[in-house]
């Protein structure tokens, strides 16, 4: 038997549980080379930033954070927390001068903003003569530990995130992965979400019609 999965809101003092987890998660990640503190400004700036709607969510397992989701309508979720961590971020840089050198960094950091940014800028378009509707709401950031894997933590959270979704009055909910992430795209697609763009490009957004 699996052990009980328990969400609940996510709170600034819980940075550090939060921080771990995404670099447990996402070890190659531009983030998590520059380090938990850096890691832990970027959720800060997700959690209490100018955004519209956030719902964090945790997911606790025998009383260790297994997993979290970040979800709702973000306002520079990027930008932002580079306008507001930029001296941060240079000094950390600098700490890590070996990473200019790494091309895996260098090509990680321009992936992870591409797709970040990209997420911020899905708007009304049209493919073909069809247009599709603005594409408000959002999951920014979902991972689940190594180690507490294949449980279903991952579905929950998806589920927590679309019911909070639906609970605001959205329809549609989107996401972005990198494309070539096949492990994530099979996961969203056995949850029904669709590759959103052109038949002979996509750039990794995802969207899902809720019920």
């Amino acid at each position: 038997m699996s052990p009980e999965t328990i969400l609940k809101n996510l709170e600034p003092k819980d940075l550090p549980l939060i921080a771990r987890v995404h670099i447990d998660s996402f070890p190659d990640s531009a983030l998590t080379k520059l380090g938990s503190a850096i890691v832990e400004r970027y959720y800060l700036w997700q959690l209490t930033g100018p955004h519209k709607k956030v719902h964090a969510t945790g997911a606790f397992v025998t009383g260790d954070c297994a997993g979290f989701s970040f979800s709702g309508i973000f306002n520079a979720s990027t930008s932002g927390f580079i306008h507001q961590n930029k001296a941060f971020l240079i000094k950390a840089v600098l700490r890590h001068p070996k990473l200019l050198l790494n091309p895996l960094f260098l090509k990680r950091l321009k992936e992870g903003v591409r797709l970040m940014v990209r997420f911020g800028k899905i708007r009304r378009v049209s493919i073909g003569s069809e247009p599709r509707p603005r594409l408000d709401y959002g999951i920014l950031s979902i991972a689940v530990s190594p180690q507490f894997q294949k449980l279903g933590i991952g579905q929950i959270l998806m589920l927590d995130a679309e019911s909070e979704a639906l609970k605001y009055g959205c329809r549609e909910i989107c996401l972005t992965v990198h494309p070539g992430n096949k492990k994530a795209v099979r996961f969203y697609e056995r949850q029904d979400w669709q590759k959103f763009g052109t038949s002979d490009f996509w750039g990794g957004a995802m969207t899902k019609t809720l019920k």
